[in-house]
């Protein structure tokens, strides 16, 4: 009671002065960092949240999925490990392959979905741009991008360290030195390690299950002289963990057993990243950028891929990817001119080995081959079965999966008076293809007929591609409402995702071809409607394989205000999002063990966002709303209909209310104290699209304390203060439900060095 109290006050407190959100309006940039980002916010025709370095560090933010704890809208759910990037934003998103919301680290797009979740340490800022970004970023940028500019080594000097302790066995430190070879050279070098327990177990052996350790490096040189400016930036991260602390959940009773399966799961990651950046000003006339990206990646994925106590089947997947991209941008910066334009060439080239074998188990081969095979088979011969002389089963998986492409863009702006009419187009393109290589092999007896065993080899080999263009306007105008250049905006543009292959399918598609050969092998005709039945005999090969791209037209009015001698700034968006060739994951069979990517579906979102700030003398009072309804407009897999129903995994409503206070003390033992304390709610969020099963809304009370002294400061932080019991995720997998809680009630100390 004295929660749901306190939660009411913030909220009616922070209606009557105002809110804070975190964006900062940026007049003039003196040093250009990036071209892409250093854009004034307040004159971009979207909705943005921007986080400076004392925001992170007052707030404890360290991980990427706590930038959905304040900002509307966003939804970044914590779950599996952190292969497990999945990034919901207005309704748009995705589980698996690709993402509708881009990474971008210091102006260059990450490649790969799977390295989205690395330690954030030394960031100066971070951006969340709203909306279609695809001009500007590329593709999968649909729904947004989240920024991260990390601190530049002309902007600081010395050392930089901290150490943390947390519950569950959390420890956490790392080290930066900041320093110059000359007045035109800098340099960085900086490393980040990280060791926890968890705070799941996994009841079967009473291990720890979310455990992990991690490692990252940062290495930086940066060169500015007269009309140059040129960066290299190393970025090394290491991951070895668990995690997937699944459990078994009642949809009837809603409630979930606990985490409990006999396979070993976890996940390992080396990633390395080297930027290089280039830039050239005219001082007045144009300014030149060159980005060049190298991006690798080694992991491996194991998964006890039933997350039961017996032994169906389990998952060792490895990748290998390699990526290559460069892109050049050039912009006018004649700023007497009415007219202002960017244009920009971008080209990659990315190459993914991946070795996937799955390992059926002896309950795995009874439940899911030779039960559907007999139970079908005694609908014409009670008295048969079918036998493996095997008590396991390996489908080898092997896939070369290369993607290349390119895009040239381009954006014109001209002023008029206090009006700002903006167009612009991307041509983009890009060749995606896959070379597939799956096996397996048993030997199998019909009893009592057959004495001996007979050997059976199923294979499916071969390959396919697409190649995928497309054209992507966006059409801009502002109005400046006063001198302070409080504005209001509208935008139509469009957005896309793009396509690909269903690797996690090939197991499925052997064993069932597995059945079906056993079957023509004995000379039986499969029986309609029953388990005998070819579960992908309504798909077509192409279809099963691969998903096409999925496209967005994304309508957004909004407006920045400031008051008040700039103490309250408010940006407030309504946006309409028309969904087209919707890319779902759906599972074809009851029966079926993998996952599939399928474009079955058209959809619609719209929404409001409200960001506000209030500043009084040493307090800060935020609001940060959002409202999303996004629901299929028309999707019908055969068996139901959806229209009018949900869209999966993204929250109804997104809400953060935070008060800090900063006391001013200046004595020989602290020069101030800092209070925070903030109120997250988030909800409803439907998890499948019968929309029978869903997270109640729920709410998330946080606090920190920071003591600070000189280069001295001292952090006691709490999450989940309540202990607030809430799902972050949930699928069907073999039949059988399963779902991640939330985690409990955490705290820790952290300690800060800036010398």
């Amino acid at each position: 009671m004295r929660g749901k109290l306190f939660v009411v006050f913030m909220f009616w407190s922070c209606v009557a002065f105002g809110q804070q959100m975190d964006t900062v309006n940026i007049e003039e940039i003196k040093i250009v960092s990036s071209i892409k980002t250093d854009e004034s916010l307040q004159k971009m025709t979207s909705f943005v949240n921007t986080y400076n370095q004392q925001y992170l560090n007052n707030h404890n933010v360290k991980d990427f999925k706590d930038f959905s704890s304040y900002t509307p809208s966003l939804f970044i759910p914590d779950y599996g490990s952190k292969v497990t990037s999945s990034i919901y934003l207005r309704g748009l998103g995705s589980r698996i392959d690709n993402s509708s919301v881009g990474i971008c680290l210091d102006g260059v797009m990450l490649l790969n979905k799977n390295c989205f979740d690395f330690g954030y340490f030394d960031l100066s800022k971070v951006n969340i741009y709203k909306g279609a970004q695809s001009l500007t970023f590329g593709m999968n940028t649909m729904a947004g991008v989240i920024s991260l500019t990390t601190l530049s080594p002309f902007d600081y000097k010395g050392i930089k360290l901290s150490t943390g302790i947390a519950s569950g066995s959390t420890y956490n430190a790392a080290l930066s030195y900041y320093g110059s070879i000359n007045g035109h050279t800098a340099y960085m070098a900086g490393i980040d390690m990280g060791s926890s327990q968890g705070y799941f177990d996994n009841a079967y052996d009473n291990s720890d299950c979310d455990w992990q350790r991690t490692a990252n490096g940062r290495l930086i040189f940066e060169y500015r002289k007269g009309n140059v400016t040129a960066k290299n930036s190393t970025y090394l991260s290491f991951i070895h963990m668990g995690g997937y602390p699944y459990c078994l959940y009642d949809t009837v009773s809603h409630s979930h057993g606990k985490v409990n399966y006999n396979d070993f799961s976890g996940y390992d990651r080396l990633n390395l990243i080297n930027n290089t950046s280039y830039i050239y000003s005219s001082h007045g006339k144009y300014i030149f950028q060159s980005l060049t990206s190298v991006q690798l990646n080694f992991d491996k994925l194991q998964l006890d891929n039933d997350f039961t106590s017996l032994s169906y089947f389990t998952l060792e997947q490895k990748e290998k990817d390699f990526a290559l991209s460069q892109e050049f941008i050039i912009t006018d910066d004649n700023r007497t001119d009415n007219w202002n334009w960017t244009a920009g060439a971008f080209v990659f080239g990315k190459y993914l080995n991946m070795q996937a074998p799955v390992l059926f188990k002896q309950d795995g081969i009874q439940a899911l081959i030779l039960d559907n095979a007999n139970n079908g088979l005694h609908v014409m011969f009670p008295s048969y079965d079918i036998e493996f002389k095997e008590t396991s089963m390996k489908v080898t998986d092997n896939f070369k999966y290369p993607r290349f492409g390119g895009a040239l863009y381009a954006q014109a702006d001209y002023t008029l008076k206090r009006w700002i009419f903006s167009l612009g187009a991307r041509l983009d393109y890009e060749h995606v293809s896959l070379d597939y290589d799956n096996y397996a092999q048993v030997n199998y007896r019909l009893v009592p007929i057959m004495t001996q065993y007979r050997f059976l080899p199923v294979s499916f080999k071969g390959s396919a591609s697409e190649d995928y263009l497309q054209f992507l306007p966006k059409l801009a105008v502002s109005f400046n409402l006063n001198q302070r250049k409080d504005n209001i905006y509208a935008s139509i543009s469009k957005g896309y995702m793009t396509g690909g292959y269903n690797t996690s399918m090939f197991a499925d598609i052997i064993r069932n071809q597995m059945m079906q050969n056993m079957l023509a092998d004995l000379g039986i005709e499969p029986q309609q409607g029953t388990s005998m039945e070819d579960i992908y005999a309504s798909y077509g090969k192409e279809n099963i394989i691969g998903y096409k791209p999925q496209y967005i037209w994304d309508w957004e009015i909004g407006t920045k205000l400031n008051f008040f001698d700039n103490r309250l700034n408010v940006n407030a968006a309504v946006f309409y999002i028309d969904v087209r060739n919707q890319q779902l994951t759906v599972f074809p069979s009851p029966q079926t063990t993998g996952r599939m990517m399928t474009n079955a579906a058209k959809s619609r979102s719209f929404g409001t966002e409200l960001s506000a700030n209030m500043r009084i003398n040493g307090f800060i009072l935020n609001v940060n709303y959002g409202y999303t309804n996004a629901k299929f407009t028309s999707y019908n897999d055969g068996k139901s209909e959806y229209k009018g129903n949900f869209l999966v995994y993204y929250p109804v409503n997104t809400l953060c209310v935070m008060a800090d206070y900063v006391l001013h003390l200046d004595n020989r033992y602290l020069d101030n104290i800092n209070f925070s304390v903030s109120y997250n709610g988030a909800g409803n969020i439907y998890f499948n699209q019968q929309n029978t099963v869903y997270q109640k809304y729920y709410s998330l009370v946080n606090a920190d304390i920071t003591l600070k002294r000189s280069i001295y400061a001292v952090s006691l932080w709490v999450r989940n203060i309540f202990n607030t019991d809430y799902l972050t995720f949930y699928f069907l997998s073999s039949g059988n439900n399963f779902v991640q809680c939330g985690k409990p009630l955490t705290f820790g100390l952290t300690f800060r060095v800036n010398r």
